[in-house]
Parts: C-alpha cells; structure tokens; sequence
C-alpha cells in the first residue's frame, strides 16, 4: 500500500552501515538527497553519526535524532545479522533489532524495516507476503518480532530480502558471493552446501528499490518481498562464480548445510519477489539474475582494487 507523503526537502535517516545500509546511503547521497546515517564504528564520510545502538545511551541519540530531523523515513538496515552469532545470542540481537524498531515505531515517522526470508521455516521455496511467518531459528525470531512493532503502525513497511550479494567494504562480513570469488580467484577449493537453497538479490537492486521508495513522496506500508529471479542452492550459486570467473568448477565440492556454518539456515531460504511497478521509476524495474550480478561484481573488480569496491 502507498499514500502520498511529500517531505522532499527532509533528510531519509539510514540506521545500519553494512552492506545494504551503506549502499543506500553512497545510492541517496549521489542523486542529491539529504540523507544520515548511524554507524556503531565512526566513518569520516557526510552525513554519518556514530552510535552504539547495542547501548541505552546510543538507543537515546537515535531518539534524539529522529526528534531533530524528523526525516521524511527511516530505513532500519542495521544488525546484527550473523545468523550463526546470533544462534547464540539471541537476547543481545532481541535488544537491538527490537529496540530500535520500538523507537522508531513510537516517532510516527515512515519506517521502512530491512527483514529477512528467515522469518519463515524454509520447508517450502518461494513464499510470499501473504504467507505466516514462522520462524525456525533466532534470527527468524528477531526479526520477526521487529516485523510487529513497525506493522503496528500505520506507517511501516517491512520489506523481505533474501540472501544478498555483493562485495563488502572494509570492516563489513564478507557476502557468500565475495567468498565464492575470491577462491575462484585462488584457485582454491571450496565447499558449498546443495541442500540450502535460495533466492540471491543484488545489493544494488536492494538500494535501488529502497531509494526509490523513500524519494518518492509516498509511504509505503504493509509487507513486500524483494529477491532474485532464480532459486538455487548455494552449491549451484558457487559453481556458476567459478565459472564466470575462469576458475574450474571441479574445485566446487557440494556438502550438506548441517555440516557447515549454515546448519542454522532454513533449507528453503527463498522468496517470490513482489512487483515494484507501484513505486515511481520502477516500472520497468526487474532484479538480477545471479550471472548478471556476478558480472557486475566482476566488472567492479576490474575496474578498481579490491579494498575500492
């Protein structure tokens, strides 16, 4: 659901700076948006504060903030999102992800709340916003719950990813994408689960819906699913890295996920993405494909070093 919202002159407040968080934030600021960002560790670039939301005080300066600026949105992109970490903390990532959702819930302000296909169970593929959340591990669980506080307002939207891709930038988790390449790169073996299966998105269609979503004068609401256009295993996905990259798919050994770091992660961790026509600029929007992504992420290895991307 969308209704007109026109705030053009009042900044987007961006809580997050990993991989999505900070390329809304370069996609916003290059087309001439106001934007702020909160960061946990300082970064020398306008428009960023710090802010340790893990902390009370920290939680206080996001209300603080969203007081003065009174953004015309607020997009909630931060962490922790380590699902493995998070397997073991789950309380710690309940105090952040809720937290700050519960703040900004009570400001009125349009939130727009980055959640995660983990919200649902994964015995099936390609579920859709109508589908209930169910969540099987505590990230599902978190975010879930962070899901109600901003729904239960007449402003929010939470916005489901799946797995996103891209090159991470310093002090950034690298993405399962990053990984797969830069052992294609080496030559190096690589062992990638066959049975977990998902919907990869690109950063960069991720930020791209997202902008477009808070420049467009309306306020989104309800609940949307944002993926790629192809399901497959992580397996498959590692192979088709080595591929475009030149290395030999050989090196690609397949495993099973409960023998892996992702032995916590749905089965099925995938999504149906929604239709972005309603939203001015995207309607002739599609997502990548996993080759197209990988390419770009190629070319941008090409065309600066690697701590550049």
């Amino acid at each position: 659901m969308a209704v007109n919202h026109e705030r053009s002159s009042d900044p987007v407040l961006v809580v997050g700076h990993g991989v999505i968080g900070s390329s809304l934030h370069s996609r916003l600021f290059a087309s001439g948006c106001p934007v702020v960002c909160v960061t946990r560790r300082p970064i020398r670039l306008p428009g960023h504060r710090t802010h340790d939301l893990a902390d009370e005080n920290g939680r206080s300066a996001l209300r603080g903030l969203l007081h003065d600026l009174r953004p015309r949105c607020v997009v909630l992109a931060h962490g922790p999102s380590d699902v493995t970490w998070i397997e073991q903390h789950e309380e710690q990532a309940t105090r952040v992800h809720c937290e700050v959702a519960r703040i900004v819930a009570a400001s009125n302000v349009p939130a727009i709340l980055v959640s995660t296909d983990n919200v649902f169970s994964g015995e099936r593929g390609r579920y859709a916003p109508a589908d209930q959340p169910k969540p099987g591990n505590a990230y599902g669980r978190v975010k879930a719950r962070a899901e109600q506080l901003i729904l239960a307002t007449a402003n929010g939207l939470a916005l489901r990813v799946s797995l996103i891709y891209a090159w991470a930038k310093s002090g950034q988790r690298n993405t399962f994408a990053e990984r797969c390449l830069t052992a294609a790169f080496e030559n190096r073996p690589l062992l990638a689960p066959s049975d977990q299966i998902f919907t990869p998105v690109h950063t960069r269609d991720v930020s791209s819906v997202i902008a477009a979503m808070c420049t467009s004068g309306r306020v989104f609401t309800g609940v949307r699913h944002l993926a790629g256009p192809l399901e497959l295993s992580r397996y498959e996905f590692a192979k088709t890295a080595y591929r475009l990259a030149g290395a030999d798919i050989g090196l690609v050994h397949r495993c099973r996920r409960r023998d892996t770091e992702w032995a916590s992660r749905p089965k099925f961790s995938s999504l149906a993405c929604g239709d972005f026509a309603d939203v001015p600029g995207l309607a002739d929007w599609r997502p990548m494909t996993p080759q197209d992504g990988l390419r770009v992420m190629l070319d941008e290895r090409r065309a600066a070093p690697m701590e550049d991307t």
